[in-house]
């Protein structure tokens, strides 16, 4: 509040002046409406011959810990939820023009989940603190951190509306899958349009003069509360039960001591001319001092292996789940890509060929 116009408002109350004159003086001057109501009821309407100020609640160390928490879960959240469908589109429209990075991953769809699970119901829970805590005081929505954390979030909404518009009209362009990108944008603009609707509505109701909450945020924050539910299911749904999700980490697990041995065996091959007769021999040699065949990391027996020929061994291991990512198996050379390791749940081999020129010896 200005100090000008409280002083004023303060010293015509001191002298008797009824408050019907003071406001239209004060209009009449050029101050706006809201500025004189403000000054007005910052004092009591009692008969006591000196102004008595109203209680003005002011902003504790406590309330500004819980609006920063509010806007902080508030947009980790958003951000979370926005992952989460992003994920969801990237499994129903793959993109085959995709040159890097992976398209729909498990892992990328559970870290957005959990972040969700963990943010939203925070978010709920301090958002219902401050609304009781408004309901008690309402001057309180005048606080300042507040309107400042407001207004910010409108910014960063609006900003992420205009990105989005953009980033619609540039994928297109570049020849993207048109329904692809026409659901990002939706997504975005849906997720923006929502908390900056709703934050709008929250900053005009501040202008009211009525207490009462408009019923359309009311009904907005309904139905976004129930869609991120609705999310935060599918999320949970599309990532896959934990124990699979171990068993399938086991696995990858085994594939990697497999490849390690791979290596192993052709750096052997280099360094003698020929293929180990067996683990314990090639882990055995002067370069692997102290170091033991590696292990299944569950049962920790050796992975099984046998020479085949000269140039050609075969790796063994039992799996818990099928790998429909890696490639098909078959016959490998050493240096090929990972495509190789793919295999099935229970015992799976793996024919390895060592390229010839690992059979010279150094």
């Amino acid at each position: 509040m200005n100090a000008d116009l409280q002083l004023f408002v303060r010293e015509a109350l001191a002298r008797g002046f009824p408050r019907a004159a003071i406001r239209e003086r004060l209009l009449g001057a050029g101050w706006h409406a809201d500025e004189v109501e403000a000054a007005l009821l910052a004092f009591a309407e009692t008969d006591f011959p000196i102004p008595v100020p109203r209680r003005r609640p002011y902003l504790s160390a406590r309330e500004a810990f819980l609006y920063l928490v509010l806007f902080a879960t508030l947009y980790t959240s958003t951000f979370n939820a926005g992952a989460v469908l992003f994920e969801l589109i990237e499994k129903w429209l793959p993109d085959p023009m995709r040159r890097y990075g992976p398209g729909f991953t498990r892992e990328a769809i559970r870290n957005a989940t959990a972040g969700l699970i963990i943010a939203f119901p925070i978010f709920l829970f301090v958002a219902r603190i401050v609304g009781r805590s408004i309901a008690r005081e309402p001057e309180k929505r005048g606080s300042k951190i507040r309107k400042w954390l407001t207004y910010i979030t409108l910014f960063v909404a609006a900003l992420v509306i205009i990105g989005d518009l953009t980033f619609l009209v540039s994928r297109l362009l570049s020849g993207e899958l048109p329904p692809r990108v026409l659901l990002k944008a939706l997504v975005v603009f849906a997720i923006a349009g929502t908390v900056f609707g709703y934050y709008l509505g929250d900053l005009r109701q501040d202008e009211r003069e009525e207490g009462a909450p408009p019923a359309r945020p009311s009904r907005l924050a309904r139905v976004a509360v129930a869609l991120t539910v609705v999310v935060i299911a599918a999320g949970l749904v599309f990532s896959g039960s934990p124990r699979r999700e171990r068993l399938r980490q086991l696995d990858a697990r085994r594939v990697d001591n497999l490849r390690s041995i791979s290596n192993e065996v052709d750096a052997y091959a280099r360094d003698f001319g020929n293929l180990p007769r067996s683990l314990d021999e090639l882990f055995q040699r002067p370069r692997q001092p102290g170091r033991g065949p590696l292990r299944d990391p569950v049962t920790g027996r050796p992975y099984e292996y046998r020479t085949l020929d000269s140039l050609r061994y075969e790796l063994c291991a039992e799996f818990a789940t099928a790998d429909s990512i890696a490639g098909s198996a078959g016959s490998y050379e050493s240096g090929e890509p990972d495509a190789f390791w793919k295999h099935d749940a229970g015992r799976a081999c793996f024919t390895v060929r060592v390229p010839p020129r690992s059979k010279q010896p150094r």
